[in-house]
């Protein structure tokens, strides 16, 4: 279990165990006091995220004009989000997440879910009270080890091994993680036609595997780009599985709606989030 401190916020990650870690990568906690409120860019990352939250409303605003936003109190599951997403927090902020591995989500959820992709919508209005049942369980929890430990314990009763994720989507989604490119041939790889293979991958995952894989390629030069102070883009770009460097620029822009060097002055301390404020 790692621990982190960033300003006045302390961070919490967690990996389970078995069986769990067959659909959960980690688990996160965040908690601290805002002195003032906080606002982010989030980028597309190809993860599927349940939060539950303990501390004060959080706020999802448009992107285009953040006096319009939608206020998320109790817990939310955010789809995958093929653009990116502006989150303002204030004042008191306690969150419980869980970030699933590509297709863990799907049994807890039991229907296709590319229909929540690119949406944030209220747990309960998914899981009725088991969202307010669970919640409650991690508000009463003492301290970031149980309430973790107690996440955990509830997964593991709602999970069945029986239900973990498609082995030919986790194989195909861990080819895209690492660069593999053509769907076609990975279809091949995995047994199944073109047709069936995007189905089933759109559907456990969130996202068509294209783009899945287009999220990967980007969370790859992120990561890559880290916090050097200047960066050879040309070189960044064969690095990390573009064509060249106008294509890895083309990218940025489609998937951040940032050019890469408004990326690099809003970078934070932790990839794929950006300084709004």
């Amino acid at each position: 279990m790692k621990r982190q401190k960033s300003g006045v916020l302390i961070h919490r990650l967690h990996v389970p165990t078995a069986p769990v870690s067959r659909f959960v990568e980690n688990m996160w906690l965040v908690r601290g006091r805002l002195p003032q409120p906080l606002r982010q860019i989030l980028l597309p990352d190809g993860a599927f995220v349940v939060i539950f939250n303990l501390g004060e409303p959080q706020r999802l605003c448009e992107r285009a004009d953040v006096r319009e936003h939608a206020v998320f109190r109790a817990s939310w599951v955010s789809g995958q989000q093929p653009q990116p997403i502006v989150i303002e927090q204030a004042g008191a902020c306690h969150l419980a997440g869980i970030k699933f591995r590509p297709g863990g989500a799907f049994p807890l959820f039991r229907f296709s879910l590319a229909e929540l992709t690119g949406r944030v919508v209220e747990l309960e209005d998914i899981w009725g009270r088991v969202a307010g049942e669970v919640r409650a369980r991690l508000d009463a929890a003492r301290g970031d080890d149980a309430r973790l430990a107690c996440l955990e314990r509830w997964l593991a009763q709602r999970l069945r091994l029986e239900d973990a994720p498609d082995p030919r989507v986790s194989f195909a989604a861990t080819l895209l993680q690492r660069g593999g490119t053509g769907v076609g041939r990975i279809a091949e790889e995995v047994n199944l036609s073109h047709k069936h293979f995007v189905h089933e991958f759109t559907r456990r995952v969130g996202l068509a595997p294209k783009h899945y894989g287009r999220v990967q390629r980007l969370q790859r030069a992120i990561s890559w780009i880290g916090q050097r102070a200047r960066v050879d883009w040309a070189h960044a770009a064969l690095a990390n599985g573009f064509y060249d460097q106008a294509h890895l620029i083309n990218e940025f822009c489609n998937l951040t709606e940032l050019t890469p060097g408004e990326y690099l002055v809003r970078r934070s301390l932790y990839p794929g989030y950006l300084n709004m404020t």
